[in-house]
């Protein structure tokens, strides 16, 4: 990553001008972030288009579903 933003600053003055537009996923950046600064962020797992942290618990398809520090859906009961 960062010899890439390397050789994109070294073609700049070649260019003249040079923009870059990227689409990065938020949870890509905010662990970027957070691994510069040395922070560590709890899991974050979605569904139907929400965002529930490390813990938060759900119903969906039938089960109780538990939102674990890998930020994964894990069973845990019914209902």
């Amino acid at each position: 990553m960062r010899t890439f933003a390397l050789s994109m600053f070294a073609l700049v003055p070649l260019s003249g001008c040079l923009t870059l537009h990227a689409d990065l996923p938020e949870d890509a950046v905010r662990l970027h972030m957070a691994q510069e600064e040395g922070l560590e962020l709890s899991a974050v797992c979605s569904h139907d288009g929400k965002r529930f942290s490390e813990g938060a618990v759900a119903c969906m398809a039938g089960g109780r579903m538990s939102c674990d520090p890998a930020g994964r859906w894990v069973r845990d009961g019914d209902c």
